[in-house]
């Protein structure tokens, strides 16, 4: 039998991967994730409630949805603002590796944005996104064509998901794409806190020639609850910042990843 402390830490890290879970979708049901964790709807129901307590969440009749929701999205803001420095250098650097003419799927999420934000050297682009922000901030450039998936709108990352997505990708070809992802290690993969973009990101990744994982060091040997299923042969290249130790490069690279590393 577990001690009183080591229920506290559990209880803790389940609150933790449930607030994760709603950082990602913007809400969740009950009954969700009841499933997910294998509880009982009073457990559950008890985390959601010290989580509005603590003010992250604002719970309905049956779930809860993030407190900063409509905030945020009235702003055009994602919900994951960290690292931001470390980004920007990712994206600064993700940004030289298209060319005039390509055709490129960019995920969503801030890492992604970043590239959108050192674009001012292409000329002529096909861009395919789920992120609505992206679109908006790319679509009003001369010889850049945007084409936005449909699906549900998710509003912490101002994109679209679910079947009609992924379903988009079926007959689409591109020559790059920028992944992002919540974690990844070389020993278990991506992962992700919500399997609802799962489908989305693997039809992403049949649809690309090249692909590009983009993520700051701090995602670097980290592991979430949802596994993307791909192998290593899929992903061509990891783009990240110098907080990469040199154990982590050397291990994506035995694996058949080019490690890219931005100053």
């Amino acid at each position: 039998m577990k001690s009183k402390s080591e229920q506290l830490a559990d209880m803790q890290q389940r609150r933790d991967k449930i607030l994760e879970m709603i950082r990602e979708d913007g809400t969740v049901t009950v009954k969700m994730l009841t499933e997910a964790f294998g509880l009982t709807e009073a457990t559950i129901r008890t985390d959601l409630r010290m989580l509005q307590k603590e003010g992250y969440v604002q719970r309905y009749h049956g779930g809860a949805t993030l407190m900063t929701g409509k905030q945020n999205t009235g702003a055009l803001l994602l919900e994951r603002q960290t690292h931001l420095v470390q980004k920007d250098a990712i994206g600064r650097l993700a940004a030289k590796h298209i060319d005039n003419g390509d055709t490129v799927i960019f995920d969503s999420g801030t890492t992604t944005t970043a590239i959108a934000n050192h674009m001012n050297h292409i000329r002529k682009l096909s861009v395919i996104t789920t992120a609505v922000n992206i679109a908006l901030k790319l679509g009003g450039e001369p010889g850049i064509n945007i084409l936005l998936t449909g699906g549900t709108f998710k509003f912490p990352t101002l994109s679209t998901s679910g079947e009609k997505a992924a379903s988009f990708f079926e007959n689409v070809l591109a020559e790059k794409l920028f992944l992002a992802t919540a974690c990844i290690s070389p020993r278990l993969g991506l992962s992700f806190p919500s399997e609802t973009d799962i489908k989305v990101k693997s039809a992403m990744m049949k649809s690309a020639n090249t692909v590009y994982v983009v993520a700051d060091s701090s995602k670097i040997d980290k592991v979430s609850m949802f596994a993307l299923p791909c192998d290593w042969s899929d992903i061509h290249y990891l783009i990240t910042d110098s907080g990469i130790s040199a154990a982590s490069v050397k291990a994506f690279e035995a694996l058949g990843v080019k490690v890219l590393v931005a100053d």
